[in-house]
């Protein structure tokens, strides 16, 4: 959950410290729908893009979006004013991994699929949050 640094739910722990709150999702994505397991929620309109959530968030029209930790980590790294919130397990949303996912993209029937497979199942959870600090501070709008 992205939020401001200075705002009322910058030391939110729970979905509970939600209830309240003016919340939104990236239009079409499953973090709309999970909006509804915060109780008492002031669910708001879906938006497009995540530029336009951002600037809603900054101008107080919303209290804070639902965004996977990479774009969470990017918007708070070129907008200093927004932090994110990352839930302890059991305190945030219940969702299915398939919809959290992340994929590679490889031509179907590929021989490179049970190789990359392969590599991926070695990267350990810290070595995968590492790597994505990384590249979310090398990205061009870190600079």
């Amino acid at each position: 959950m992205v939020v401001r640094k200075d705002g009322a739910y910058a030391k939110a722990t729970s979905l509970a410290d939600f209830s309240g709150a003016k919340i939104t999702a990236q239009l079409n994505t499953f973090h709309y729908t999970v909006i509804d397991q915060i109780p008492g929620v002031d669910k708001q309109t879906a938006m497009e893009d995540f530029p336009t959530m951002i600037i809603a968030l900054q101008s107080g029209k919303i209290d804070g979006y639902i965004s996977e930790r990479p774009g969470a980590m990017s918007a708070q790294m070129s907008n200093p004013d927004l932090t994110y919130i990352a839930f302890d397990a059991g305190k945030g949303f219940d969702y299915s991994t398939d919809e959290g996912a992340v994929a590679v993209g490889i031509k179907k029937g590929s021989d490179l699929k049970d190789q990359i497979n392969k590599v991926l199942a070695g990267i350990t959870e810290d070595d995968r949050q590492s790597m994505m600090k990384t590249a979310i501070a090398n990205q061009p709008a870190a600079e």
